[in-house]
Order: C-alpha cells, then structure tokens, then sequence
C-alpha cells in the first residue's frame, strides 16, 4: 500500500514525533495538566499513531519459515491467508540460505498485529470514556497555546498539505468506480456488478450518487464526454481528477461543519477552528485522506449533529450516512427515541426519503431483478456484520472473531438497547456523546481491519473533547414545551437572553 504523504511517510517514527508534538504544543495545557482535556487529547494521538502504523504495515510482506505439518495442519482460512505466490518465493529464497529448505509462510507483520492489538485495546478505552461522558458535569473553559489568528493562519497549509496529499496518493478502486457509476446513472446504463463476490469494490450508493453529481458538473464543463462508452486515456484522468476533487470536498464539508458547531452550538468561533486545525493535523487523517469511504460518513454525521434542531435534515443526513455504511443504520434508533414522538415521524420519514432516492438510483444502474440484489448486497456491505459463517467450522474460526468481533457485537447491542430503551436526559451533549460511542463500537465489529476506520468517528469526538455544557439544547419538542411556559415579559429571543445563555454555556 502506498503510504506516501507530502514531504515524509506516514509511518515514518520522526514525523509521528513531530506532528504529534506539534498538536501537544498547540492543545496540551501545561498548567492544569490532570484535566480530561489532556487525557483525550492523549488518547487521540495514541489511537492515531496506532491506525498509522497498523494502515502501514497491512500489506508489508512478512515471510515465516515453516514445517511441512505445521503448514498442513493450518485452518482453511489461515493458509488460505498465508498462501505466498512463486514470485514471492523467488525473491525471498534470494536472501535466505541455501540450506534452508522448509517452505516460506506469508504471514502479516509483526508491528501490524500489535498496532491492531493497541488499537481494539484503545478504541474499547475510548467506548468507556463515552460513557461515563455524562458525568463530567464541569467544563470549564480550556483556551488552546495558540491564539484564534495563530490556528487560522496554521489552518491553511494543514489543509493544502492535506488536499495535495490526496493528489499525490493513487486514488482507491472505490473512488474511481464510483465515477464510473456515476456516469452510468446519468446515463441510466447498467453496470456490471459481481454475483459472487459480496465484498467487491462496487462504491456505496451515497457514493455513487455525489459521484453523478460530480460528473454531472465535469459533463457540463466539457472535461467529460456524455457517453460512457467513451474511454480514452483522457477521460481516464478526468474521471481521476473529479475523484480527488470529491475527497477534498468532503474533507471540506467536515471542516466546515466543525467550524459552523463551534460557532452556533458552542458559541466560540475559536472552538471550531481548533478542532478543524487539530483534525487536519492528526496523523490518521493524514493516513486515510484520500479514502472517501473515511471521509464521507463522518461528513454526514457532524452536519446531521450541527442541524439537530430539524428532524427532517438529520434524518435526511442519516439516510446519506447510512447508504455509505452500513453501520450509520444504527444510530436511527437513538436518534429517533432524541426526537420524541412528533420529531420521530419527521425524521423516519426523511430517512426513508433518501432510501426511496438511492434504491431508485441502483435501479437505474441495474438491468433486472437480479443484478438489483447483488447490487444492494455488494455496495451497502451489510453482510459483514455477519457474526456466523456456513462456510467455516468452528476450529477455522479465527482468533479475532470468536474473542474480539462476537463479544464487541455483544456489549454493542446492550449499550443500544441501553441507550435507546432507559431513560436517559435529552440533550445535544448526551446525543453527540452516544452516537459517537455507538460509531465505535459498531467499528470494533467490523471483520476488515478492526478498529482501524477512526475516521468514521474522530469529528465527532473531537465535538466531544471540545464540547461547553449543552444540557440546555433539547429536541424541538421539549422547547416547544419550554416556550409555552415562559412568562410574557421574558423574550426568548432578545439579546441579553442570548447573551445569558451563551455566559451559561461554561459552568
């Protein structure tokens, strides 16, 4: 995998060091340093320093030499894993001695299974300081090293290192087929989907759909030609332009999200341009930045958090996350029994408003029944959270499985049913602390690469490190309630009223 960020790799120990004193020294306060500020900004650079590291060494060939029984006696799955190709073998018998005769294994590198191993170990740290998130009824004010003109001005090469970063790396199967899909959808042609393989690089169907978008704007501009059936080395590099242009922009809308928060939730447009500079400056973003299926779903979520005094752009937010991943399906719970239930009918019907729009658009991709089905199998991949597989007994169940992804998924669905079920206060600060854990948690299940998908909740838990109290932001039912039990001669509107509330944010 191509690791390659602007001036130094990702995994490379020195620039770990110095982007990670670079955010100490911007964000740590020295003064009160046994505050939970400096706990979690701690725990991020960990969590990112980890999901570096692991994203590294995924593919790094890693060779162990073998007995001819031990490999026989391998589960189906782990030799299937460890098979090595003839080229392998030629390159690394090169370096190894002649009389070494027993065969070459291909297993996964050492500092990818103990950074995987800190990772799950973090994440579920990260899950329990979520919870108990609550219960931190003090936050007092914590003003970063750097004053709000300093974070600008450091802002704008964060990000233009950031955009060049995905122009540099070589853009993912995913994002280029999502083009593709795009073009088709505007064409209404099918697309060939596989019928076997239900883990392909098919794109999600929000992904296709900002895709046609995008296409739809290059067509409109002259860089792409109408037809599909048009593929000339030409269109190919037009089609990987927009797919980069479309990652910047994501990453765009999530700054801007976070800044657009700061400024209207938190009342302090310095809080949001603090979290914008602390997540352009985190390694893992720098690790992922070009991935759009990272990008994406948090995109969706902070703007669903920044517009949740109206139930039908959340839920029509929502509906875009969940067409992306499939794990953003559970959040509609929680977010529904927030809304109470006048908010709740709004925001279902939204969601399945976008539902209606994406199927409708596989659809039009799809030549028949079939070809819909494997569709909606392969590109919203809901059938890796399967917990079972037929195909495997349980002697070839892997380790990971049986003692990491089937106890997550337990504890998973208790802190659902937890959060969704018991009474529990309704309020911005509980929503965003909740919806983050359960982002997590549904990501510590995921069979690919566990606990490595940081991005899908790392704007939101910077929402929660940065957060003032937000007890007093309620669903709209409740301050509808509110308003009619106000006295006349208070005007809720009216800016020493204003001014109060915004006083009363840090306490």
């Amino acid at each position: 995998m191509d690791t390659q960020f602007p001036l130094a790799p990702v995994a490379d120990l020195p620039w770990l060091a110095y982007a990670s004193l670079l955010v100490i020294a911007v964000y740590f306060r020295f003064s009160r340093a046994l505050t939970i500020r400096n706990l979690d900004l701690l725990l991020t650079l960990l969590i990112a320093a980890a999901v570096v590291v692991s994203s590294h060494f995924r593919d790094v060939p890693w060779f162990v030499q073998t007995a001819d029984s031990e490999r026989s006696a391998m589960p189906l799955a782990e030799s299937h894993s460890a098979e090595v190709t003839q080229s392998d073998v030629r390159s690394d018998s090169a370096s190894q001695p002649a009389s070494a005769e027993r065969p070459m294994v291909r297993v996964h590198h050492p500092a990818y299974t103990w950074s995987s191993l800190a990772l799950v170990a973090l994440a579920v740290l990260l899950v329990v300081r979520l919870i108990f998130d609550e219960s931190l009824t003090r936050r007092p004010r914590l003003d970063q090293n750097l004053n709000q003109a300093g974070l600008t001005f450091l802002c704008i090469p964060a990000f233009a290192i950031l955009a060049f970063g995905v122009f540099l790396k070589p853009a993912p199967v995913t994002n280029v087929k999502a083009i593709e899909h795009g073009r088709a959808l505007l064409q209404r042609r099918e697309v060939e989907v596989s019928r076997t393989d239900v883990r392909s690089d098919d794109p999600a169907p929000t992904e296709t759909l900002i895709a046609a978008g995008g296409a739809a704007v290059a067509q409109l501009s002259g860089t792409l030609p109408n037809s599909v059936s048009v593929n000339t080395g030409e269109t190919r590099d037009t089609e990987l332009l927009v797919a980069r242009i479309l990652v910047v922009g994501a990453h765009m809308v999530v700054i801007l999200g976070l800044l657009f928060i700061g400024r209207q939730h938190f009342a302090s447009i310095q809080l949001g341009v603090a979290m914008s500079c602390l997540y352009l400056l985190l390694p893992c973003t720098a690790a992922n930045v070009h991935k759009l299926s990272h990008v994406l779903p948090a995109a969706c979520l902070i703007w669903a958090i920044a517009s949740y005094r109206k139930p039908t752009v959340a839920g029509v937010l929502l509906g875009l996350a969940c067409g992306t991943l499939f794990f953003a399906v559970f959040l509609l719970p929680l977010w529904a029994v927030f809304y109470g239930r006048r908010g709740a009918i709004r925001f279902g019907v939204s969601v399945l408003g976008v539902v209606v729009v994406l199927a409708t658009c596989l659809m039009m991709i799809s030549g028949d029944a079939d070809s819909f089905f494997n569709r909606v199998v392969t590109s919203t991949n809901w059938t890796v959270y399967r917990l079972l597989d037929d195909t495997l007994s349980v002697s070839q169940t892997s380790v990971s499985h049986l003692f990491i992804r089937i106890p997550m998924a337990a504890i998973f669905f208790v802190m659902l049913t937890a959060m969704t079920v018991l009474p529990r206060p309704r309020n911005l600060e509980n929503l965003l602390a909740n919806s983050t854990a359960l982002v997590v948690a549904a990501q510590m299940w995921y069979p690919d690469d566990i606990g490595t998908y940081v991005q899908w909740y790392m704007p939101l838990f910077l929402l929660v490190v940065f957060r003032p109290r937000l007890d007093r932001f309620m669903p709209p039912d409740m301050i509808e309630r509110q308003t009619t039990t106000v006295p006349n001669g208070l005007i809720s509107g009216s800016p020493s009223t204003v001014a109060m509330s915004r006083l009363s944010l840090y306490h």
